[in-house]
């Protein structure tokens, strides 16, 4: 309907301005060529009019002549250009597929029809990759390096070939180069710090958590995890290379970035104390504490007031236990503190629900000093045995720095930059559940008071039932003396 609108309009339109032209006055008279024109204005205006679109037209159409060769050659040349793409989309499928024939077949089709071959490398190195010639793949991957365009997937491919050959020197070459080039890819990011950890290049794995967190790559809460591990690696490796000021200061660094990582703040509290900063050795550990209550830094703590008085150890030691009172930590210093006040029914009481729960070495420890204060001289080291019996063979805390101490090796440290980073953690969970505690009713009888044990005169007949009172073996004073010893340090 709109065409026929738009040619009805068209026509009049026409008609007006031919109409027109015809309707003008005058003649126009004129000699050319030796002849004598004489012709009205408007015919004459329509005759130049309809002579300039002659000349258009038939230039127009010279052009157009002129071009039709150059038209059919891009067309041919399009033609061309789609068989290769199309054949490159044929021959990455083919890869994944693992077809290594039609691999090669889809690269010699792309070849042909693509002009630049650093379109066609990748296909290649796969087909040669396929097909197990690793001298090809290599040679193709290394002259995609030439092209800017390829020169990054040049070196995500060299990089895997050298990993596979165990090359990993040349590897981390190969991921540091990629990085540099686009430092938002993930596997380019992930190599370098993977393999800066295993020779242990902490700054250098550092410095790339940084770039990666500028960019966007890792989380920001992940990325200050990472480096504040990586801080307290070098820190120790400072520290035992004698540059105790150079350790403090990437100590401090650490726990700016994460207040809460105990083997920094043993570290910085530590040499805080030699330095004779008492006070903001113990604010570390306290504020350390109370983001994550590691064995570690109660015992930092407790090392600080050694040569105070009991009374302000237990002062200090409460203290540190109100930041996190819920815990389990909390409750094992409690339980250290009334055995220093000697207030052994209270250590008792404490100890007995964290036994119950999970029965380590280091609690049948306690309970084995808080038993034998209890009772002293009436049986305390009678029912300490059956305790140091079990401190011996009850599993450890497997929490890395359990003991007190965070020298790790350099494989030991890579795990705990890995495990924080990712998780916040010092060590990944058990595959298994925590080991059983001590039943409630094994429990009473553990720690319940020896009987007397009536004279000879007025000893009853022995009987069969079992009698609540620990067995005692007969073992030499040493012997008991050297198990009391061994507690304590366990404790």
């Amino acid at each position: 309907m709109l065409r026929i609108l738009i040619f009805i309009v068209s026509a009049i339109i026409g008609a007006s301005v031919f109409t027109y032209f015809l309707s003008m006055p005058g003649r126009l008279e004129a000699v050319a060529f030796g002849q004598r024109f004489d012709i009205q204005n408007g015919a004459a205006a329509l005759l130049v009019l309809f002579s300039v679109a002659i000349i258009v037209g038939a230039t127009s159409f010279l052009i157009y002549l002129y071009g039709v060769p150059a038209k059919m050659k891009r067309r041919a040349e399009a033609a061309r250009q789609a068989r290769g793409v199309a054949a490159l989309v044929r021959g990455f499928e083919a890869a994944a597929a693992g077809d290594a024939s039609g691999v090669q077949h889809q690269a010699r089709i792309a070849a042909r029809s693509l002009d630049d071959p650093s379109h066609t490398r990748l296909l290649l190195a796969q087909a040669a990759q396929l097909s197990g010639d690793e001298k090809t793949a290599r040679e193709a991957f290394t002259a995609m390096l030439e092209a800017p365009d390829s020169e990054f997937l040049g070196l995500k491919g060299l990089y895997a070939q050298a990993m596979r050959t165990g090359d990993k020197g040349l590897a981390r070459s190969y991921a540091e180069r990629a990085f540099r080039l686009r430092s938002n890819a993930a596997w380019a990011f992930e190599s370098v710090v993977e393999l800066g950890l295993e020779r242990g290049a902490w700054g250098e794995t550092r410095e790339a958590i940084r770039i990666a967190r500028k960019n966007g790559l890792v989380a920001e809460d992940k990325a200050k995890r990472g480096e504040a591990a990586l801080l307290a690696a070098d820190a120790y490796a400072t520290e035992a290379a004698g540059d105790t000021a150079a350790a403090l200061s990437e100590a401090d660094a650490a726990l700016k970035l994460a207040p809460g990582f105990a083997p920094a703040a043993a570290l910085a509290a530590r040499l805080y104390a030699a330095a004779g900063k008492k006070g903001k050795a113990a604010r570390i550990l306290e504020t350390a504490f109370a983001e994550d209550p590691h064995p570690a830094l109660a015992e930092a703590h407790y090392d600080l007031y050694t040569e105070d008085s009991a009374e302000k150890r237990a002062e200090q030691m409460s203290r540190l236990a109100e930041r996190r009172s819920e815990t389990r930590e909390a409750q094992v210093l409690l339980a250290k503190r009334a055995i220093l006040l000697g207030d052994h029914a209270a250590a008792i009481a404490a100890l007995e629900p964290l036994l119950v729960e999970r029965a380590t070495a280091r609690d049948c420890a306690l309970m084995a000093e808080a038993v034998a204060g209890a009772y002293g001289e009436e049986g305390g080291e009678a029912l300490a045995r059956p305790w140091l019996k079990r401190a011996a063979t009850a599993p450890r805390d497997p929490l890395p720095g359990a003991e007190g101490s965070f020298h790790f090796t350099r494989e030991g440290w890579a795990r705990i930059v890995r495990e924080y980073m990712e998780h916040g953690r010092l060590a990944p969970l058990p595959l298994e559940d925590a080991p059983p505690g001590i039943a409630q009713h094994e429990l009473k009888l553990l720690t319940a008071p020896p009987s007397v044990e009536p004279s000879p005169e007025e000893s009853p007949a022995p009987e069969t039932s079992v009698s609540a009172e620990p067995v005692i073996d007969e073992k030499t004073e040493a012997d008991h003396e050297r198990e009391i010893d061994a507690a304590r340090k366990v404790s």
